[in-house]
C-alpha cells in the first residue's frame, strides 16, 4: 500500500503568512494531507486550518513538531528572519521540507540551512513556481537536449516597479536564477554594477527590503554570471520601469535565451515562445515568434483554454508538492532543491561583493561568506 504523506503548515500571519499559498500546497496531492498547522496568530491559524482541512493547530511550530510529527513541513513566511530556526527544526525531525522563498538573504545562513538539511538527510524544494510549469520543463529539456543548437546567453528581466534594483534582485531574482541554474547549471562566476540616484552605490546606501529578507542595495542593477560552457547570464533592473496596468504590457518580467539556432523568450504565466534565429531579424518578414503549446496544459478536455493566469501559483505549488514525494521515495534531488537555494544567494550575494570591489569578476562559490552590507544596512 502507498504511503500518506502527512503535512504540516508553518505560517506566520502579519510576519510573511503563509507566503504564495505555501499551506495548500499538498491540498490536492492524492497521497497526502494537511493534519496540522501552526501558527502564533489565533485568527490566522483558524483561516489557514479551514483552507487546509488540518484537524489540529498549534501556536508554536515547535510544538507542532513534537506532538505531530509530520513526514513534510511546508515553511510558508515570506520574511526570512526565522528561516534558519524553521528549518533547523524541522530537519532536527526528519520532516522533509517544501520552502517559500528567498531562501535568505545571506550566505552564512543559507550555509547553517544547507549543513542542517544535508546533515539529517533530508530533502527540501524551493517554491519556485515558475519553473514547474509544463512549458518551460519541457524548454529545459528541449535546451539541455541542444534542440536548439548550443546555449549561448541568458538574459533575465524582472517587473521593474518600485522594488526595482536590489529588492529585486532578490525576491524575482529567486525565480529567474533558479531558472537560469535549471538551464545552465551551476553558477561559476559574478560581475556588476549597482547604482542609487544615478550615481555608483556605497555600502552606506544599503537599506533593508520592504519587507525583512535581507540587505538591499541600489535601485539600478546590471549584473553578469559565468556558467558552464561559456554561457552567460544577464541579470538588469531598473525601479520605475514597469508601465503599469494603463498600458498595453503592464510588465517586463520573463527570461530570454539565446542558442545557436533559436530566441526563447519564457513569459508569465510559464509560457514559452521561440523564434527561429538566435536574436530578432524584423527584416526577414517570414520569422515569428511561435508559442509553444501544450494541448492538455493550455486547454481543457473540452477545447477550453484554461485559465493560467489566474490557476498558475495553484498548479506550480501542486507540482513541487508531487516532485518533492517523488524526489523522497526515489532518494533524488527535487526539481529545486536546496542546492540552489545556495546557488541563488551566491548569485545574489556576489552582486554587491563584486560592485563593492569594483566590478571585478568573483568566482562562485565565493570565498567571503559574511554579506558585503550586513552592517552597513
Amino acid at each position: 500500500m502507498a504511503k500518506r504523506y502527512r503535512v504540516g503548515v508553518i505560517g506566520a500571519t502579519g510576519r510573511g503568512d503563509f507566503g504564495h499559498a505555501i499551506d495548500t500546497a499538498f491540498t490536492d496531492v492524492a497521497n497526502a494531507g494537511v493534519v496540522a498547522v501552526a501558527d502564533a496568530d489565533e485568527a490566522g491559524r483558524r483561516a489557514a486550518m479551514e483552507r487546509t482541512g488540518a484537524m489540529e493547530g498549534f501556536a508554536d511550530y515547535r510544538e507542532m513538531l513534537d506532538r505531530v510529527h509530520p513526514d513534510i513541513v511546508c515553511i510558508g513566511p515570506r520574511w526570512t528572519t526565522d528561516r534558519q530556526d524553521m528549518v533547523e527544526a524541522v530537519a532536527g525531525h526528519g520532516a522533509h521540507i517544501y520552502c517559500e522563498k528567498p531562501l535568505t538573504g545571506d550566505l552564512e545562513t543559507a550555509d547553517a540551512i544547507r549543513d542542517a538539511v544535508e546533515m539529517q538527510g533530508v530533502r527540501l524544494q524551493m517554491a519556485h513556481q515558475w519553473r514547474a510549469m509544463r512549458p518551460v520543463q519541457q524548454a529545459i529539456q528541449d535546451v539541455r537536449d541542444g534542440k536548439y543548437g548550443r546555449l549561448l546567453r541568458m538574459r533575465a528581466r524582472p517587473k521593474d516597479d518600485r522594488r526595482g534594483g536590489g529588492e529585486e534582485l532578490l525576491v524575482h531574482g529567486t525565480h529567474l536564477f533558479d531558472m537560469m541554474i535549471a538551464f545552465a547549471g551551476p553558477p561559476q562566476w559574478v560581475s556588476a554594477h549597482v547604482s542609487v540616484d544615478g550615481r555608483d552605490a556605497r555600502a552606506e546606501d544599503a537599506t533593508q527590503a520592504t519587507e525583512p529578507v535581507g540587505p538591499i542595495l541600489g535601485d539600478s542593477i546590471s549584473a553578469m554570471f559565468g556558467f558552464g560552457d561559456g554561457v552567460r547570464g544577464f541579470f538588469d533592473s531598473t525601479a520605475g520601469l514597469s508601465p503599469g496596468p494603463e498600458r498595453r504590457f503592464s510588465e517586463l518580467y520573463g527570461l530570454s535565451l539565446e542558442c545557436e539556432q533559436a530566441s526563447l523568450m519564457l513569459r508569465q504565466p510559464g509560457d514559452v515562445f521561440v523564434y527561429p534565429a538566435p536574436r530578432v531579424l524584423p527584416d526577414i518578414e517570414d520569422l515569428a515568434w511561435d508559442k509553444q503549446v501544450i494541448p492538455d496544459w493550455h486547454f481543457d478536455a473540452d477545447g477550453n483554454a484554461r485559465p493560467l493566469r489566474k490557476e498558475w501559483l495553484r498548479l506550480g505549488n501542486g507540482v513541487l508538492a508531487n516532485d518533492l514525494i517523488t524526489a523522497i521515495e526515489e532518494d533524488r534531488d527535487p526539481l529545486s532543491p536546496i542546492t540552489h537555494g545556495v546557488w541563488i544567494t551566491e548569485m545574489v550575494q556576489g552582486v554587491y561583493a563584486s560592485h563593492l570591489s569594483g566590478g571585478v569578476r568573483l568566482g562562485i562559490p565565493l570565498a567571503e561568506r559574511r554579506h558585503p552590507l550586513a552592517e552597513s544596512s
